[in-house]
């Protein structure tokens, strides 16, 4: 089987987010590579290298897949040497009004980065702690400091508003 191994560096870590769309331009046109170091000519095309992985619904590449079948091994951290723990704990977020739970996964999120990514800079590690909504995240707080940008789309809602909700429907 083909292995793909693909490093992205969350420079969110580190105060700017890395825009999702910088993933489908030519490395020529990105603005981040020194086209006249020798070692340019090894690099890969980023459109190459995703035609390679599988996509979800919406045609986007499904990086959850794309560890689970072994085409990526994303690295620890920036340096690779970061502790990793695969943590197995999913939360239901019921702040939901009418729409489905939210069945918010740590272990899917835990195969990419260290809990220190999330907690306490993001996310406090508290019940009720975190005023999370709609608006927020697509403000780009919360889960928007990722979705929308490195992750899927704020706009594909039913991929984490899975838990039926006694009052879904009533709108």
């Amino acid at each position: 089987m083909m292995r793909i191994f693909v490093t992205i560096a969350f420079s969110f870590l580190y105060g700017s987010a890395v825009a999702a769309e910088l993933i489908a331009i030519p490395l020529k046109a990105d603005g981040l590579h020194d086209t006249s170091n020798p070692a340019y000519e090894l690099l890969q095309e980023p459109a190459e290298a995703l035609s390679l992985l599988p996509v979800d619904q919406n045609g986007k590449t499904d990086w959850v897949r794309s560890i689970q079948n072994g085409y990526i091994q994303p690295r620890t951290g920036l340096t690779g040497k970061e502790a990793m723990k695969e943590l197995e704990l999913e939360i239901v977020m019921k702040n939901t009004a009418s729409m489905p739970h939210v069945m918010f996964s740590h272990s899917v999120h835990t195969q990419w980065l260290t809990c220190s990514s999330c907690h306490s800079r993001i996310f406090l590690p508290q019940i009720g702690a975190n005023f999370i909504t709609e608006k927020r995240i697509k403000a780009g707080e919360y889960c928007g400091v990722c979705h929308g940008k490195v992750a899927f789309s704020t706009e594909q809602c039913e991929r984490c508003h899975t838990v039926t909700n006694e009052i879904t429907g009533l709108r």
